[in-house]
């Protein structure tokens, strides 16, 4: 049987082959599930086998620059980390090769107008070393310390300079830049402004898809200039069902799957039977209710369940907007809203948060589990155990636990571990107790103390919950963290609870091609995370959209999907 994905694959690798034997640079533009990374890898492959040992003798490399550690290491372990190539992410990359120009730095640094004031403090720039470790910036008389940001930025300046560009050139005859819709911007034009434009320098490859931007703000495609546009039309993840959904939404990078006849489907459900009354915050219009937003999800799941969809966490993911709306659908919305900043506790950022999901739950199942080398290797010690007082006293504080865990808040189990020691907090915690303590009534507190005498309040079952979900327990995830996973079955659930997307408005556009000024950034920034959510399953799709959707919206989703897949779920 013919394999049309491998076929269209083969026509792209064919023509990057070309580009590379000619000196041409090239963009390959790859969709969702079409094997960036095999292209990449493959690319790399050809140029140790014709030109690995040149390049060695040379003392040249080929760059090839990620923009994860997880791309990183999983390019270097194909290539079997080979000495013609260096992979790096841009900042290990662009701090690799700058760092030795200590000078040439610190005239960087003198020059940033945000930092006057600091090196003011500092006594001024004189010989201190510039260093990047932590990725924040600092400095005092004997270091300078770089923030993330400084680090690309200060390699473009530094490639407007001749100097560096000519030994940056000599150093790597071939740069490869992964996932180039994300890289930074600044290096970005500095390639396109010093080597592209003018035909010199390296020979140059980017590979990605602008229709993945989902992280930065510009979105379309950037016009780079001399550089050869190739499409892989080819889409080794999913089944046709869910690949013409994709082609429809993309008609200009139609994708070949690999198997014709292979079994799945992708409907879209929505919620205009709903006559109540609708959300008109500045951050969700025209939504169903919270509640009732769950009610359709529940009749949602209850019918794809009659239809013979697994949704178990293993199989199926479901995809929402915000972790606020998640937080609503698990059980922990008090945790959310006590945070600023969602990597807080979805990332366990917070050291309560990481503290309670990191050792204290996992204690707990241990002793209920009777895991008990487990539990005291999770406290880093073992206890003397050796008079029956102390097994009792151990049994005692562990009931408490319990309890406090079933029936009270985080900030009663956290006032009974400062008693018991079982386990004992980190200084960390200790000290912010303490600081709230000593806080003086109606007096303004600094955020982190604010949201922990917030979480504080918090009902610890709330964290129970969260650790489930950040334990990937639940079938839960926002779009925005699923880039580049793939799962048997995806729900994408489109509301209202973030007024940079407006899904209503996203598929009237698809169907008008109305796209003004005022509405362009709205819509591409949509289009992107939309095409992202619905591209993640292999066999099964299924789009809940609670929000009012307007004919023509309604339309468009009958031409994504078919008008047969539109249905109009009731509760």
């Amino acid at each position: 049987m013919t394999n049309p994905a491998v076929e269209a694959a083969k026509e792209a690798q064919k023509r990057v082959d070309a580009c590379l034997d000619e000196g041409r640079n090239f963009r390959l533009e790859a969709g969702a599930g079409a094997g960036k990374t095999y292209s990449l890898v493959e690319v790399l492959k050809k140029l140790i086998n014709e030109r690995g040992r040149d390049l060695q003798r040379a003392g040249q490399k080929v760059a090839c620059i990620t923009y994860t550690e997880v791309a990183r290491e999983e390019i270097a372990q194909e290539i079997e980390q080979h000495p013609a190539i260096l992979v790096e992410t841009i900042h290990a990359f662009c701090w690799g090769f700058m760092s030795k120009f200590q000078k040439d730095l610190r005239a960087l640094v003198a020059g940033m107008e945000d930092k006057q004031d600091k090196i003011a403090e500092a006594g001024g720039i004189a010989d201190q070393v510039v260093e990047y470790q932590l990725g924040f910036f600092g400095i005092d008389e004997k270091r300078i310390t770089l923030h993330h940001d400084d680090v690309p930025r200060f390699m473009a300046q530094l490639l407007g300079k001749p100097k560096f560009r000519s030994l940056f050139a000599a150093t790597y005859p071939v740069i490869f830049v992964d996932e180039y819709q994300d890289t930074d911007p600044h290096f970005m034009a500095a390639l396109a402004e010093h080597f592209l434009a003018t035909g010199t320098g390296p020979r140059i490859g980017f590979f990605g898809d602008h229709w993945q931007t989902i992280y930065r703000s510009d979105y379309g495609l950037a016009n780079y200039p001399s550089l050869e546009p190739i499409d892989k039309g080819s889409n080794f993840r999913s089944v046709p069902a869910v690949v013409n959904v994709l082609n429809a939404l993309r008609p200009e990078l139609k994708q070949a799957v690999k198997d014709p006849d292979a079994k799945g489907e992708a409907r879209f459900f929505h919620a205009n039977s709903y006559t109540g009354e609708r959300t008109s915050s500045s951050s969700s219009k025209n939504d169903t209710p919270p509640e009732v937003s769950r009610d359709f999800m529940a009749k949602l799941t209850e019918r794809l369940k009659e239809d013979g969809w697994d949704l178990s966490s293993e199989k199926t993911k479901i995809l929402m907007l915000t972790h606020n709306a998640i937080a609503a659908e698990r059980g922990y919305p008090t945790i959310a809203k006590a945070y600023r900043y969602n990597d807080s506790f979805a990332k366990k950022e917070d050291p309560l948060i990481a503290f309670l999901v990191d050792t204290v739950e996992p204690m707990c199942r241990a002793f209920t589990e009777k895991r008990f080398g487990d539990m005291f290797k999770i406290l880093g010690s073992r206890p003397k155990l050796s008079a029956h007082e102390d097994k009792v006293a151990w049994a005692t504080d562990m009931a408490a636990l319990a309890d406090a865990r079933a029936n009270g808040s985080i900030g009663d189990v956290v006032d009974l571990l400062k008693g018991t020691g079982r386990p004992r907090l980190p200084d960390r915690i200790v000290r912010r107790e303490q600081e709230l303590a000593a806080a003086e009534n109606g007096a303004e507190l600094p955020r982190l103390l604010q949201e922990h005498g917030l979480v504080r309040e918090a009902p610890y079952q709330e964290l129970v919950r969260l650790a489930e979900f950040i334990e990937g327990q639940t079938p839960f995830a926002t779009q925005h963290s699923v880039k580049g996973a793939e799962f048997d079955n995806v729900i994408v659930v489109l509301g209202g609870g973030w007024n940079h997307y407006n899904w209503p408005q996203l598929l009237e556009l698809l169907s008008t091609g109305a796209i003004t000024a005022k509405n362009e950034k709205g819509y591409y920034r949509a289009r992107n995370l939309f095409y992202v959510a619905v591209s993640r399953p292999k066999r099964k799709l299924a789009v809940l959209a609670t929000q009012t959707l307007s004919p023509t919206a309604l339309q468009s989703a009958e031409k994504l999907f078919g008008a047969g897949n539109v249905v109009a779920l009731t509760l």
